[in-house]
């Protein structure tokens, strides 16, 4: 029991990084912040026997992390980062291959991938949640419910997100209000 309690509290911390990463609007926090959520995902699944998911979410921390790093660089370095971290994010989801439930995930990393590296504001978030959703199969088959719970509310979280943006931006626009 207590093992399994350790298992909830890393899942639980992940969650909680998670959501405060999607709603930060500073998209340097945002990476950051999504790293170490990144990191707490791979040991949860390090510990549920999800390898797949916990390979693919420490590749994901380090992309996420170099995707802040290289941010403000130019579109060929963040090119370059991406089709690094696509390539192995494509050979960790081979070398960890359990059938078509890997598809999914290996998927959503790249899809996610791709954003870190090219999207902002509310298309990054957008693709975050086709991702979330993506995932989410992987979370139902290991019934881990932190990890349930933490599609959910970092698609909802990825929602108030994009609406605080498209806010932000209407007041630029019209700064009279």
């Amino acid at each position: 029991m207590p093992f399994e309690w350790f298992i909830h509290a890393t899942g639980l911390g992940a969650l909680a990084l998670n959501i405060a990463a999607l709603l930060h609007p500073c998209e340097r926090r945002l990476r950051i912040q999504s790293s170490l959520a990144g990191a707490a995902w791979a040991l949860n699944n390090l510990l549920l026997g999800a390898h797949t998911a916990a390979a693919l979410s420490l590749v994901s921390a380090g992309r996420t992390a170099t995707s802040a790093v290289v941010l403000s660089a130019g579109e060929r370095r963040r090119r370059l980062a991406f089709v690094a971290f696509a390539v192995v994010t494509l050979a960790v989801g081979v070398a960890t291959w359990h059938g078509w439930p890997s598809a999914l995930i290996i998927a959503a990393s790249l899809i996610s991938t791709y954003a870190m590296f090219h999207l902002r504001g509310v298309r990054l978030r957008l693709a975050l949640i086709v991702s979330s959703a993506l995932w989410m199969h992987s979370a139902w088959h290991h019934d881990s419910w932190e990890q349930m719970a933490a599609n959910l509310l970092s698609a909802i979280a990825a929602l108030v997100g994009m609406w605080q943006i498209e806010r932000a931006e209407r007041r630029a626009v019209s700064p009279g209000r």
